[in-house]
C-alpha cells in the first residue's frame, strides 16, 4: 500500500467516525423526549388513580388543580412538569351538565417541554366515575 492509499483510507474512516459521533447527541435528545412523555403519562395516571380511589361523593367537581408546576425546586425533576385536573358532571348524552347525574368525568392533562422542538407538549387522560 502506498502512503496516498493509507491517507485516503484514514480520511474515509474519519468522515464515517465524525458522522457517527454527531448522531449521539441527537439520539440522547430523542431518548429524553421519550422519557418526558413516559413521565407525563405516569403523572397523569397516578393522579387519576388517586381520584378514582375516592368515594364518588368525595370527588370534587370543577377545577381541582389549575395548571401549575408539580414542584417548586428546579432541582426536582417534577419542576419541569405542570398538571391540570378538572372534574365535571356528565348527562345521559355524555355532555357536560351542571347538575349531578351520577356520572363524573375526570380529565387530567400534564404539560412538559419537548426536548427536540423546545415547544410545550401535553399528555391528557380522562375517565368516568359513577355513583354506585
Amino acid at each position: 500500500m502506498s502512503l496516498i492509499e493509507i491517507m485516503v483510507a484514514l480520511l474515509i474512516l474519519m468522515v464515517a467516525f465524525i458522522g457517527l459521533i454527531q448522531s449521539f447527541p441527537f439520539s440522547q435528545t430523542i431518548v429524553k423526549t421519550a422519557e418526558n412523555s413516559t413521565k407525563a403519562s405516569s403523572l397523569a395516571q397516578n393522579e387519576l388513580e388517586r381520584l378514582l380511589a375516592l368515594n364518588y361523593d368525595n370527588i370534587p367537581t370543577g377545577a381541582i388543580e389549575a395548571k401549575q408546576r408539580l414542584a417548586a425546586d428546579p432541582a426536582n425533576y417534577l419542576y419541569y412538569f405542570q398538571r391540570q385536573t378538572t372534574v365535571s358532571y356528565l348527562d345521559g348524552n355524555w355532555q357536560d351538565s351542571v347538575s349531578d347525574t351520577g356520572l363524573k368525568k375526570i380529565s387530567i392533562t400534564v404539560y412538559y417541554t419537548n426536548s427536540i422542538s423546545k415547544k410545550e407538549n401535553s399528555y391528557g387522560i380522562s375517565a368516568l366515575a359513577s355513583q354506585r
